[in-house]
C-alpha cells in the first residue's frame, strides 16, 4: 500500500498523534516524518509497510480514515 507524505498526514491527524510518535512506529525521527509531509522525502515503502503493520491498515480501513478526516478534521479547521 502506498503511503504519500498527504496521506501520512492525514492518518497522523486523525490518530491524533505526533510526529514523533508516528516516526516511532516507523523507527524514523519525527523531523523525517516532517519531510515526508512537507514532500522533502518520500516514504520508503519498507517504512509504509511497517506503518500498514502497525495500525493493521487495509485498503478498506485506509478509505474510512480518510473519510474520518474529510468529514472531522477538515470541519473544525
Amino acid at each position: 500500500m502506498m503511503i504519500d507524505g498527504v496521506t501520512l498526514r492525514k492518518l497522523r491527524e486523525v490518530y491524533r498523534s505526533t510526529r514523533e510518535d508516528f516516526g516511532a512506529l516507523m523507527n524514523v525521527t519525527g523531523r523525517f516524518v516532517s519531510y515526508v509531509e512537507s514532500g522533502d522525502r518520500k516514504l520508503p515503502q519498507y517504512r509504509a509497510d511497517m506503518l500498514v503493520r502497525e495500525l493493521e491498515l487495509t485498503p478498506d480501513k485506509l478509505a474510512r480514515l480518510m473519510a474520518v478526516y474529510e468529514e472531522t478534521i477538515i470541519q473544525t479547521q
